[in-house]
């Protein structure tokens, strides 16, 4: 009987704390149910519109934590960058960044948006901000690298692409970025390289079928280039890039009639493509017609007229009409445009040469050899010059140099067999 009494007691123990526990329950605050725009928000997909609303919203709404506006407002962007709205998304992004200044994320996207706006400067800006927060991340070094290279800025993207890709040896836009850095100076079998790894791993990335083949006609491959423009051409046929990159590389094979049907389609679809007037012209010289070739300048130099590269060819053009003072004109505006263009300067030296100015003649022709300007026809006339000017000693010494590296330069033979006939009374 008492184990009973003691049993039953245990049990009604048991109820109370079962009912007490209830009753706290009942009495507890509930939390708050959760806003329905916030769930909206943070989907972003599928119905990307019907997001951007809730985002909105949940942003109007007074009361909101600083971590529900960032995310709204990081939302808001991206679904603004995605339909191509890139003042919206800008907005938020600086609005984010005022809540947020150093949010890595933000600074990625917004350098993204500010390229896209044509803003490199501020794009940089960003990189760097979001770099100097993570100083060792790869993919970072990689984009300020790309930015760099769309900014014209190469030697100061090499390191930052190679760093990049020493972590990732396969990433395509920084093997293509990488490429065309080192196009852009001067290397161009590493150009090649790096856009042909690039190409391996895209295939149908037509961008970099047209930057390898401009890379490999600057390495003297022109073959090989004209058969990846023509393979781009096979693809796309209306892609003006790769005709335009085919008829240059066709001028360099010696085929300027079928170049000039190249720059022509181009200009055909777009009148005023600078760089299509530019090759245009040089294919009519090619072709043994100047005066058309100047027609083509002209109209290029009325829409760029701050392209040294227009000027100095126009200036060629004019030498092979035997126009000297109108060459000179032309290369003197190439120079003042750009300064350290050297075979402007060494053209120049030749059409005072021809107008019987040895003295600027040797001035132009020495200064630009010094320069790095080393074809034979140059290094010929800068002896020829001293010739002109008496200094025979000078010239006989020209030639000899000459004629050490390339025996088999007739003209400077006989110019050595004159000058020293001049030298001995003869």
């Amino acid at each position: 009987m008492k184990r009973a009494r003691r049993g039953g007691s245990l049990h009604q123990r048991l109820l109370l704390v079962f009912l007490l526990g209830l009753c706290a329950c009942a009495a507890a605050p509930k939390a708050p149910p959760r806003d329905p725009d916030l769930d909206l928000c943070t989907t972003r997909n599928p119905a990307a519109a019907a997001a951007a609303a809730a985002c909105s919203r949940l942003l109007d709404k007074p009361g909101g934590s600083e971590a529900q506006r960032v995310e709204a407002l990081r939302t808001r962007a991206e679904l603004a960058r995605r339909r191509g709205d890139l003042a919206a998304a800008r907005a938020d992004l600086d609005a984010l960044l005022a809540l947020r200044p150093g949010d890595r994320g933000a600074l990625s996207a917004r350098a993204g948006v500010r390229e896209r706006l044509g803003d490199l400067d501020g794009a940089l800006e960003d990189r760097r901000a979001a770099l100097a927060r993570e100083p060792d991340d790869p993919a970072l070094k990689g984009a300020l690298g790309r930015t760099l290279v769309r900014a014209g800025r190469h030697q100061e993207a090499i390191p930052l692409l190679d760093a990049a890709l020493a972590a990732a040896p396969e990433e395509v836009d920084s093997l293509a970025a990488r490429g065309r850095a080192r196009l852009a100076l001067g290397d161009a079998a590493g150009a090649v390289r790096d856009l042909e790894a690039a190409l391996a791993r895209a295939p149908d990335r037509l961008d970099l079928a047209n930057a390898l083949g401009r890379a490999l006609a600057r390495a003297g491959e022109a073959e090989r280039a004209v058969r990846t423009f023509d393979s781009v051409l096979a693809r796309e046929p209306g892609s003006l890039e790769a005709r335009l990159g085919r008829g240059n590389a066709l001028l360099r094979l010696g085929r300027a009639e079928a170049a000039l049907a190249d720059f022509d389609a181009v200009l055909r679809a777009t009148p005023d493509a600078v760089d299509a007037l530019l090759g245009r012209g040089r294919a009519l010289v090619a072709k043994g017609e100047p005066k058309l070739a100047i027609a083509a300048y002209d109209r290029a130099l009325a829409l760029a007229p701050d392209r040294a590269d227009l000027w100095h060819l126009r200036g060629l053009a004019w030498m092979r009409l035997e126009e000297h003072e109108r060459a000179i004109r032309d290369f003197g505006r190439a120079l003042a445009l750009e300064p350290e263009r050297a075979e402007a300067r060494a053209s120049r030296g030749m059409a005072r040469l021809k107008r019987g100015d040895a003295k600027n003649a040797f001035l132009d022709l020495d200064r630009a050899i010094r320069e790095g300007v080393r074809e034979s026809w140059f290094l010929y006339n800068r002896a020829r010059a001293l010739e002109e000017l008496g200094e025979l000693a000078r010239a006989e010494r020209e030639y000899a140099r000459l004629l050490a590296d390339e025996p088999e330069h007739e003209l400077a033979k006989k110019a050595l067999e004159r000058v020293r006939k001049k030298r001995a009374g003869g």
